[in-house]
């Protein structure tokens, strides 16, 4: 059985998108086909509810693309999960997010987690999600790195931060697991993992492993959760 994802980087950054591609693709599993796009118009990057809002309707439009071209799942590459449900509303296959898929895994591998993402206003929306989602029990804290997401392509200056914001979270704060509050840093979950001694969750990987896992499993978003828009004029 072949399982064909879309993941959608939901920025107009052909360079962010071209970074991240071999990540995506190696953490496939062998029978998934992994095509990795990013917008074609919106912002460079999504660190605030106000990138969230111009980039909105681009991601829309992507994600019923997808089901148009016969993918099986489609794979929200933020941690911010950016109009999240307003895809699924939009489509009958399943769409997953990063950061609520790596909160989900989380949850079966400790008590608390922290989350580590990349600036305060990406962090304040990530808290908000939290809430919606009624894991705030299990949240031993949001912290940020204060590096900008295409920043993050400076690893080592990424990775000391994220270290550090880490450490004080397992440290001072009683997380168990961490998950990292940003896609782009992908590239640095194992050796932060190794580092740290404990779990680090990369949220673009459980996105992806979530959606092949819904394909095989046959299974879709409930509609009656996530009930269809009726069509209307935009004038």
């Amino acid at each position: 059985m072949t399982i064909n994802i879309k993941v959608i980087i939901p920025n107009s950054s052909i360079e962010f998108r071209d970074s991240q591609i071999e990540e995506r693709k190696k953490a496939a599993a062998s029978g998934s086909e992994v095509e990795v796009v990013c917008l074609a118009h919106g912002p460079v990057s999504i660190e605030a509810a106000y990138d969230e809002a111009l980039a909105g309707p681009y991601i829309i439009e992507e994600v019923k693309k997808a089901e148009k071209e016969g993918f099986d799942a489609v794979s929200l590459d933020c941690a911010m999960d950016t109009v999240v449900r307003a895809s699924r509303e939009a489509v009958n296959i399943p769409v997953t997010s990063a950061g609520e898929s790596s909160y989900l895994l989380a949850l079966g591998l400790c008590s608390k987690f922290s989350v580590v993402t990349v600036l305060k206003s990406t962090a304040d929306a990530i808290k908000e999600n939290i809430r919606k989602y009624g894991f705030e029990s299990r949240v031993a804290s949001v912290r940020y790195a204060d590096i900008p997401v295409l920043d993050l392509q400076d690893e080592k200056k990424a990775f000391g931060a994220i270290l550090k914001e880490s450490k004080i979270a397992i440290e001072h704060e009683g997380a168990e697991v961490i998950v990292l509050g940003c896609t782009g840093m992908s590239s640095l979950a194992q050796r932060l993992q190794k580092s740290l001694g404990v779990p680090v969750i990369d949220p673009a990987v459980a996105s992806l492993k979530l959606a092949e896992i819904y394909v095989t499993m046959g299974l879709t978003t409930s509609k009656i959760a996530y009930e269809a828009p009726s069509e209307k004029k935009i004038l």
